[in-house]
């Protein structure tokens, strides 16, 4: 079945309170085909019929996504003229590059840890190429960095993708557990995103509530949220590929 795409006048949305605002950007990356939400990777972990080399190819490409995207985090500290979210940025930046905050490693490298438990060769995984699903999503949060107001990616991420994190990497944890025989040790990057990212539902209705106030500001929001869902989506389909 064709997904039904969304069109709504920049107007309604300006006239839609922030959490109404909020949950349409979350209610459209729920559909098919978007986002995390009930992915068919995370059904297929569920059922076990993932198999290992289908989770390496999906660990790794994973892996350089998140790698290169942080950079385009930089990028939106500069752009952003608020010192107390460029403070916020800083933060977050720090955590996703040393693991400064959790006194863990930088995330990425963390998520290297799970492909060497998968047995997966970690120094090929870092000189690895992203495929072209990959490419996509990663080259739209360089475009979104550079070419949107700031606010539109910090949107995107934490509406459009990690709001939906803890419901999401708690099924696969659990699945990694069940049915691949991971240990605590060996899932701490899924584990620790869970309560990193419990907030984020309410950070981004606070995002829009101060900053998207106009039609064109959230037509941008919501525009980019939602493609940057799909291209996620997109990516995370990527151990069919194995």
């Amino acid at each position: 079945m064709a997904l039904i795409e969304t069109h709504i006048d920049k107007n309604e949305l300006a006239d839609m309170s922030p959490a109404e605002f909020v949950g349409l950007i979350r209610t459209e990356c729920m559909k098919p085909g978007r986002g995390m939400y009930n992915h068919p990777f995370v059904s297929g972990l569920e059922a076990g019929s993932v198999t290992t080399p289908q989770l390496q190819l999906f660990t790794e490409q994973f892996y350089l996504h998140i790698s290169r995207m942080l950079p385009w985090i930089g990028a939106i500290y500069v752009r952003c003229p608020h010192e107390e979210v460029r403070t916020s940025l800083v933060k977050n930046l720090a955590e996703e590059c040393t693991g400064y905050e959790t006194q863990t490693d930088a995330h990425p490298e963390l998520l290297l840890q799970f492909a060497h438990a998968l047995g997966s060769d970690t120094d090929a995984i870092r000189v690895a190429e992203q495929r072209p699903v990959g490419r996509r999503v990663t080259d739209y949060f360089e475009f979104m960095g550079l070419c949107r107001e700031w606010f539109v990616p910090l949107s995107a991420i934490g509406i459009g993708l990690e709001s939906f994190v803890p419901e999401t990497f708690t099924r696969m944890v659990a699945a990694f557990k069940e049915n691949y025989g991971m240990t605590d040790e060996e899932v701490i990057f899924w584990t620790m995103h869970i309560i990193a990212d419990q907030d984020h539902g309410d950070e981004g209705i606070e995002m829009v509530s101060e900053y998207a106030i106009t039609g064109d500001a959230r037509k941008a929001v919501f525009d980019c949220t939602v493609e940057t869902s799909r291209l996620f989506h997109d990516l995370w389909m990527i151990y069919e590929q194995a």
